[in-house]
């Protein structure tokens, strides 16, 4: 509970009681404490994607958007810790970046989220499971047109 990051908010057991104070603990009995991590995971996945992305306008790189339970959310402090977590980016031309068929300024800037997965998969596979795809930002809406699913990361805790 000490180690860095320190948890915002966690689930505390007591003898196979959840949620039961500390001092409840009998002897010989066991205290587990489990903590999402991750907000951790999503943090440095939405960090990496904005290094990743190619800049002219600035608006693909400020255009990831957080989707929790299918809807975009501005960060992660009201999320219970349950459903899915994915990232994506609604822009038009993120398919066309993400595909290698824009003509890009600086070499290695297209493949943002599929770069993005390898390295987060090295980092933090032992917590998460990280899956590029391509999806819809319509909840529900997974659809058929390619036209209307877009790069996106899916990040679940790992238990």
């Amino acid at each position: 509970m000490k180690t860095e990051p320190k948890p915002d908010r966690f689930t505390r057991t007591v003898d196979g009681v959840t949620g039961a104070r500390e001092e409840a603990v009998k002897v010989n009995g066991r205290i587990v404490y489990r903590y999402p991590r991750l907000e951790e995971v999503v943090r440095a996945a939405m960090e990496l994607l904005f290094e990743l992305s190619p800049v002219l306008s600035g608006d693909y790189r400020l255009g990831h958007t957080i989707l929790v339970g299918g809807a975009a959310v501005s960060d992660l402090a009201a999320w219970d810790g349950t459903g899915e977590v994915a990232i994506t980016n609604p822009l038009p031309y993120s398919r066309k970046i993400e595909a290698g068929k824009m003509k890009m300024r600086v070499p290695g800037t297209d493949h943002v989220y599929e770069q993005a997965e390898f390295l987060l998969r090295q980092r933090f596979g032992n917590q998460a499971r990280i899956k590029f795809t391509y999806r819809s930002t319509v909840p529900g809406k997974a659809g058929n047109k390619s036209a209307n699913r877009f790069p996106a990361l899916e990040i679940e805790a790992i238990r």
